[in-house]
Formats: structure tokens, C-alpha cells, sequence
């Protein structure tokens, strides 16, 4: 009788637990069709001045025309948030942490970033691209590496 219970239990909680998940999916599907994706920037400078994020929606606006754009005072080493205003089913997010504050990326004489910078995807080591950095809005975590 005890170990009927037991299972019966054992059920009910793994029963509760898939209804949480597919919530939390249809929650996060929901989200990304009204232009929102959730964001995690890992690798950040613990409390060192911002991460600035500049977010397009297709090839012809990389780098130039952003959809939305986003000021963040650095927290911890690995941040979380959710970015609205995205538009389309696919974004392409690019960082940079504006160690010194003065809204520029830091730049050497020969251009190379001085200050940590990432992309969505894979930026490469020529610095990101569409082809490379554009990613679904389909409710999964747009993840970010910043470099050193």
C-alpha cells in the first residue's frame, strides 16, 4: 500500500513537472512572437561600467541600423535579461562594455578592440558578420561570450 502511494506520487510530481516545463516553453514562444528574447552575456567585467547592446533584424541593417539598442550597468560575471523591441523571426546582437563610459568601444592604433566585446553566435576572429551572428527568435536563450 505504501509503495502504491509512493509511485502514485512519484507520478503526480514528474505529471506537475512537464506541465511547468511546457508552461515555461509556450511562455517563452509567447515572448519571442511579441518581440522580446531572453539574453545571458556571459564572461562581463563584474562592476565595470556598461554593456551596450545594439540588436538587427536582417543583413541589410547589420551593423548600421539597429532595431533596438540597450544601456546596462555591469553586474555580475554572467548577466540575464530580457530584450524587447525585436522585430522579424531572426536578431543578431552585438556587445561591447564601455569600461571607461564614454559610450564609444575602445579602439587601438590599429583599430583592434581595447575593451571586451561579443556577438550572438559564432563572431569569429575577424569580427562578427550576419552570416555569423544571426540567430532564431524561437524562445531560446540568445547567449553571448564576451572576449577578454
Amino acid at each position: 500500500m505504501i509503495t502504491t502511494v509512493r509511485i502514485q506520487a512519484q507520478a503526480q510530481a514528474r505529471a506537475q513537472a512537464a506541465i511547468l516545463a511546457a508552461l515555461i516553453l509556450a511562455s517563452s514562444v509567447a515572448r519571442a512572437a511579441e518581440g522580446c528574447a531572453r539574453v545571458e552575456v556571459q564572461n562581463v567585467r563584474p562592476q565595470q561600467g556598461f554593456l551596450m547592446l545594439a540588436a538587427f533584424a536582417d543583413e541589410a541593417g547589420f551593423g548600421n541600423r539597429p532595431v533596438t539598442s540597450l544601456r546596462l550597468a555591469s553586474g555580475d560575471a554572467t548577466m540575464r535579461f530580457e530584450l524587447c523591441g525585436l522585430s522579424g523571426t531572426q536578431t543578431a546582437l552585438t556587445l561591447y562594455q564601455d569600461l571607461d563610459g564614454d559610450g564609444r568601444m575602445g579602439r587601438n592604433l590599429l583599430g583592434m578592440p581595447t575593451e571586451p566585446w561579443g556577438a550572438s553566435g559564432d563572431p569569429g576572429t575577424m569580427g562578427p558578420s550576419w552570416a555569423t551572428t544571426h540567430r532564431a527568435l524561437d524562445g531560446q536563450v540568445l547567449v553571448v561570450r564576451m572576449s577578454q
